[in-house]
């Protein structure tokens, strides 16, 4: 069985094949000015299980700080292209006993002032199979 915080590790492991060293999770955010690229894993309990496979959506944040004050869009351009091949749809994987599916249900670019940094945001759904 595979719950939210295992969920967190298979992602994580998963951000770090593509070389980002800071991953941080939802109940641990980043809290100050981001000074290198990092990743937010956002996780959400599985639901909505129907007879073979039960999903959750996680939504994974690749950060990417100002360049001299400024947004730097030719590495965000970079990062986001590396996220929408990283995932490729129909990803799948065995952990704990369990077989997961990983798709890209979306993806865009957002920015967080507070931080200093723009964000590649990629909304995955996570499913689980429901049979032993």
């Amino acid at each position: 069985m595979i719950v939210s915080s295992d969920i967190y590790k298979i992602l994580f492991d998963k951000v770090k094949e593509i070389g980002i060293a800071d991953v941080y999770d939802g109940w641990n955010p980043i809290k100050s000015k981001l000074k290198k690229e990092a990743a937010v894993i956002v996780t959400s309990t599985p639901v909505s299980p129907d007879t073979y496979w039960e999903r959750a959506y996680v939504h994974v944040n690749i950060c990417v700080p100002d360049y001299l004050g400024y947004v730097n869009t030719e590495r965000l351009n970079e990062v986001e292209r590396l996220a929408n091949v990283w995932i490729r749809d129909g990803m799948t994987g065995e952990y704990d006993g369990s077989i997961y599916r990983i798709s890209k249900d979306s993806s865009g670019i957002e920015r967080d002032d507070a931080l200093k940094c723009s964000y590649v945001n990629l909304v995955l759904l996570f499913e689980i199979l429901n049979v032993r």
